[in-house]
């Protein structure tokens, strides 16, 4: 059976069918003309036949746009199985439907108004997978994970208080039944609790304890608000009245949103109010923190696309009607244009471009030299669905292993969409793992600041591996705002500090030792002019006029005081230790 993906696009057939329609009608026009100028055995003994009006080609163009539209809807038989891997998150929603959520303090009623707050945020959580557990005295899972959230939907609209038989309200129980529908491990696990806050059995401790061993996230919704009131309750004869106690008194629940903040705060979680207007964002944003994992599902059901048939088709159309005279000459020429136009191409990829620098070998300071990306071939842009099949080749070729061809796949994909942050994301990523960290890391920035999930965390490494610290101090910062609970994160944010500690230390036993230095050679310099001054005395010279210095008459005891003088000399130079050399001081850090 065949079916269209695009069937709106089967409209553009009307315009190949009114061409059709303009050319019979031009064709029998140009015949009623010739008949009239001369008879058909008149044309045939001058011109061997009449003259042609164009109708042929006109069909075979006309087919060719024909089929063009068709190819447009994307015509679609047969089936086949495929694996193709998504990013998804586990969402499970435990809903309290104990008789406390019967109150009016939210109106229409807590029960009533958590079950619409879920369905209006149900399509917000698009490609996500979902689950339900309701719960009072006891829980038990409603809806499995399921991406169909249609049936999510379904399902909510027929919950009610009392559908668990066993009363009261158990927090420990919602938490133990999500964790069934729960995998094992992994990221992008949630519960996401929906209740007054009232825990009248269970242990609130132990089922903390659970989620954090478990690594599983949590969103709070509390339900009512702290002033409370009464809990109607129906009778069988449709009329309502008021639960009371043993005493005859009217009993009044009331929230307690402490309980929830509690758990958060253990697990770094959010807690809402459900009486606030923009319930719906602030659960969608505290679900959106949560980090993303990658899945790998195979689906039986998958059409495949037969438009390349009708592509062909039409460029054999085409090729037809060019090659009826008086276009053979035409026709021929762009079958050969066609032909050397991918080598052109190819080789102009690769030649310099005009005014490019000389092509004469340059030395590298780098023993790897970067290719550069591939660009999307040139038929992927006339196909629809171009980026979509790069990005799943891409992927295909990562989960193997073939790192090669997951970067063309990708550069491909970029090329054809260079804003999308997916597309930037995969290629940013994949160029990483290569250790193309110069190229890499801009694309991972932009994607980023486009809002592209992981991307914070993987720029930020790529800035680390290549030592730039405050950039990678900077995205991984980015990185844990956006998800707290990532331990990755806070892992190489921490060593980005240690590192620039260390180059900070670094450069200060650099400065240290440069001024020691500079100290040296001042001391240094400062000796060497002391002992040239010591050599180098001046010798007084006499006054004019002064003749020479007066002659002291000989003291008796002078022999005598030359040796005691001498004796000192001696005795002092003995006693003198050597002066210390100046050296490189020895640092214990």
């Amino acid at each position: 059976m065949v079916t269209f993906a695009e069937p709106t696009r089967l409209a553009f057939l009307a315009l190949p069918a009114a061409a059709t329609l303009l050319g019979l009608y031009r064709h029998r026009r140009r015949r009623a003309q010739q008949r009239r100028l001369a008879s058909p055995g008149v044309w045939v003994r001058l011109l061997g036949g009449g003259p042609a009006t164009g109708l042929a080609r006109l069909l075979l163009w006309s087919g060719a746009a024909a089929m063009i539209a068709l190819a447009l809807a994307r015509p679609q038989w047969g089936e086949q199985p495929h694996e193709e891997s998504v990013r998804t998150r586990d969402l499970v929603v435990a809903l309290d439907v104990s008789a406390s959520m019967r109150c009016e303090d939210v109106r229409p009623s807590r029960l009533t108004r958590g079950v619409e707050t879920i369905l209006r945020l149900l399509p917000q959580l698009e490609g996500n997978r979902v689950a339900v557990v309701v719960f009072a005295g006891d829980a038990y899972p409603l809806v499995p994970l399921t991406t169909d959230l249609s049936a999510v939907g379904v399902f909510l609209e027929g919950v009610e208080p009392g559908m668990v038989a066993l009363p009261g309200s158990n927090l420990q129980r919602a938490v133990d039944a999500s964790l069934e529908l729960l995998p094992d491990e992994g990221e992008g696990r949630v519960v996401m609790l929906f209740t007054d806050g009232e825990n009248l059995q269970g242990d609130v401790k132990t089922a903390t304890e659970t989620l954090a061993a478990a690594g599983i996230g949590l969103v709070g919704v509390v339900a009512g608000t702290e002033r409370g009131g009464p809990i109607p309750e129906p009778d069988r004869n449709g009329g309502v009245h008021y639960k009371r106690d043993s005493g005859g008194q009217p009993v009044v629940t009331r929230a307690h949103p402490e309980v929830l903040e509690a758990i958060a705060d253990e697990l770094d979680g959010e807690v809402v109010s459900l009486s606030d207007t923009d319930v719906v964002q602030q659960v969608a944003a505290a679900i959106e923190q949560v980090r993303t994992r990658e899945v790998t599902e195979t689906r039986t059901v998958r059409r495949i696309e037969r438009f390349p048939v009708f592509l062909a088709a039409a460029a054999g159309m085409l090729l037809l009607g060019f090659a009826l005279s008086p276009w053979r000459r035409l026709a021929a020429a762009v079958i050969v244009m066609m032909i050397a136009l991918p080598g052109t191409l190819a080789a102009q990829s690769t030649a310099p471009a005009a005014g490019a620098p000389s092509a004469r070998p340059q030395q590298q300071t780098d023993a790897r030299v970067e290719e550069p990306l591939a660009t999307a071939p040139w038929w992927q842009r006339l196909i629809p669905g171009g980026v979509r099949r790069l990005a799943r080749s891409g992927i295909a070729r990562w989960s193997v292993g073939d790192a090669e061809g997951a970067t063309a796949a990708f550069a491909g994909a970029v090329d054809l969409e260079p804003e999308a942050p997916e597309r930037l994301y995969d290629l940013g990523t994949v160029l990483a793992s290569r250790g193309r960290l110069e190229t890499a890391q801009p694309l991972l920035e932009k994607a980023a600041e486009a809002g592209a999930v992981d991307a914070a965390f993987n720029s930020g490494t790529a800035a680390l591996e290549q030592s730039d610290i405050e950039g990678a101090l900077e995205w991984l910062k980015h990185a844990m705002i956006s998800n707290p609970d990532d331990l990755d994160a806070k892992h190489n944010y921490e060593l980005a500090l240690r590192m620039l500690e260390e180059q900070q230390k670094q450069q200060e036993q650099d400065q240290q030792q440069e001024q020691e230095d500079q100290d040296d050679q001042e001391e240094q310099q400062d000796q060497e002019r002391q002992e040239n001054g010591d050599q180098q005395q001046p010798t007084p010279t006499p006054a004019p006029g002064q003749g020479a210095a007066p002659t002291p008459t000989p003291n008796p005891n002078q022999p005598l005081f030359a040796a005691l003088d001498r004796a000192e000399a001696d005795a002092r130079e003995a006693m003198r230790s050597p002066t210390p050399q100046p050296g490189k001081v020895e640092k214990d850090w």
